[in-house]
């Protein structure tokens, strides 16, 4: 797979830099933001985990949720790269395959109780959050399992919308992602058939953490 032409863009030359501009921006917020619903799964879980970036998120799930196997997601080689490299260099416990491609790539025969997508869903427009991305995680998730979905909303305050729409342009010219202004990814999930179950807002009301059933 070409992972240039990816929809979510090409984030390989940003990965050596992406954790520490994501602490100059907003501190451990994000973070923060990413583990608030991890204690919603189920030990002995099979988990994907969708845009895992340099592995932040994967050492929180293999620690405190001690998931039966992971499948970490990831269109960028160097993100992968770093995300074993920190599984290995901190002896996490666990069963996880690192597979670089996109939700294309998955097979549907193979089922998961939970899926993760941290800041992922706000790098596309809702054309291919509908057609493609949403349907084809979709397939691989078993009925009744659950979504865990981290990711920017359109925040309150006019200097927040400014700060997201600075963002969005920088990696639109960095790392060539497709959307131009964010999504509502909250409708594009309920237009799917999936059910809000939880939500708490995070980073002064730009993020939200929610939880999805199938």
């Amino acid at each position: 797979m070409d992972v240039k032409q990816n929809p979510g863009g090409n984030f390989n030359w940003i990965a050596p830099v992406y954790d520490a501009l994501a602490f100059l921006v907003f501190g451990r917020k994000l973070q923060r933001a990413q583990g608030i619903f991890l204690d919603r799964i189920p030990p002995k879980a099979s988990v994907l985990l969708v845009g895992g970036g340099t592995g932040w998120l994967l050492e929180q799930l293999l620690v405190r949720c001690k998931p039966e196997r992971v499948l970490y997601l990831e269109t960028s080689s160097q993100m992968v790269a770093r995300a074993t490299r920190r599984m290995a260099r901190k002896s996490l416990p666990g069963t996880v395959i690192f597979w670089v491609g996109d939700e294309t790539t998955l097979d549907p025969s193979n089922q998961f109780d939970v899926i993760l997508t941290p800041f992922l869903l706000d790098l596309f427009n809702e054309q291919t959050l509908q057609n493609r991305l949403i349907p084809s995680l979709l397939r691989v998730l078993k009925p009744g399992g659950m979504w865990l979905v981290t990711d920017f909303v359109l925040p309150p305050a006019w200097w927040q919308k400014v700060l997201l729409w600075t963002m969005i342009r920088f990696f639109r010219l960095i790392a060539g992602i497709e959307t131009r202004t964010l999504a509502n990814w909250q409708q594009c999930l309920t237009d799917a058939g999936l059910s809000h179950q939880a939500r708490k807002p995070q980073v002064d009301g730009m993020v939200s953490a929610e939880v999805w059933t199938r």
